[in-house]
């Protein structure tokens, strides 16, 4: 029987939590789903675990790939091919679902309406700071957990898979060319998805490649007037660039977003413009230290 679920679980090292992300998902009522589990050549007992747990669950549908990888999202790349599954939803190891009945209430969701994509809430392990994407504003403002969204998987052979550029925030940019296609329909369901793990790359580094060109991507989607705080965003795109060019990263891709940012009509003063294309020009051209 074809899986209605496949869950993607990039692993690296993973042994201090995955026991508990696994036991969440068989701890789930509903059954119909199976496991592709990514591993990037852990070194430590990830391995050893993972051949305990279907030793134990030898009736589960379980793929396992363990070979080097360029990180999170090759691996997550790399789920998608392996998936059989009509759903993909993308776990990190050291995540866990919000309660047994999360599947069951996500597929009665999928079932009763003709969907591409649907998202819930996330609550931070930790910190315990809930998230809830209920307007539209925030998925395109502040971006959205992975751990909320399940996505059809046609979604990946249309658009195309993560784009391995951006290190931390190729999901968010894959489920904004999502919610910015009219061919797809996405919707917010009123769920707690996953306590998400906080000590992961996604929630110790940024991404500034990705949010120099977010107010860019935005515009050239017809997306920068569905949020309430544009400068905001503008603001923080434009400081995206400049940390680049001092860190002499992505220059072209900085330069393009910023020509882009100092020339359009976007409130900026002249002086302003011509102060940041000056810093830019001095910060990419600084020797680094």
């Amino acid at each position: 029987m074809t899986p209605f679920f496949s869950i993607i679980i990039p692993l690296y090292n993973s042994g201090n939590t995955l026991i508990t992300c696994l036991d969440s998902i068989i701890s789930q009522t509903y059954k119909n789903y199976e496991l592709v589990l990514i591993d990037g050549a852990s070194s430590d007992n990830t391995l050893q675990l993972i051949n305990n747990f279907r030793s134990l669950h030898n009736d589960m549908s379980i793929q396992l790939l363990s070979e080097p990888d360029g990180g999170i999202y090759e691996a997550m790349n790399k789920g998608i091919d392996l998936a059989k599954g009509d759903w993909l939803y993308f776990m990190g190891s050291d995540d866990s679902f919000y309660s047994p009945d999360v599947l069951n209430q996500v597929s009665t969701d999928i079932e009763n309406e003709s969907v591409d994509l649907v998202y819930g809430n996330v609550e931070g392990v930790d910190s315990h700071t809930r998230y809830v994407y209920d307007t539209i504003d925030k998925v395109l403002s502040q971006g959205i957990h992975h751990q909320s969204v399940f996505y059809k998987k046609q979604l990946f052979n249309t658009i195309g898979k993560y784009d391995i550029g951006f290190k931390v925030a190729a999901d968010y940019h894959f489920t904004l060319k999502v919610f910015f296609n009219n061919s797809f329909k996405t919707k917010y369901t009123d769920i707690d998805i996953a306590h998400y793990g906080e000590t992961g790359l996604s929630s110790t580094t940024y991404d500034y490649k990705f949010f120099s060109y977010h107010y860019k991507f935005l515009v050239m989607n017809n997306g920068i007037d569905k949020i309430d705080n544009k400068q905001k965003c503008l603001d923080t795109s434009i400081y995206c660039c400049l940390y680049l060019a001092r860190q002499k990263k992505d220059l072209g891709f900085a330069w393009r977003n910023l020509l882009f940012y100092i020339t359009a009509s976007n409130g900026l003063s002249l002086k302003f413009r011509i102060k940041t294309f000056l810093r830019m020009v001095y910060w990419g051209l600084k020797p680094s230290a």
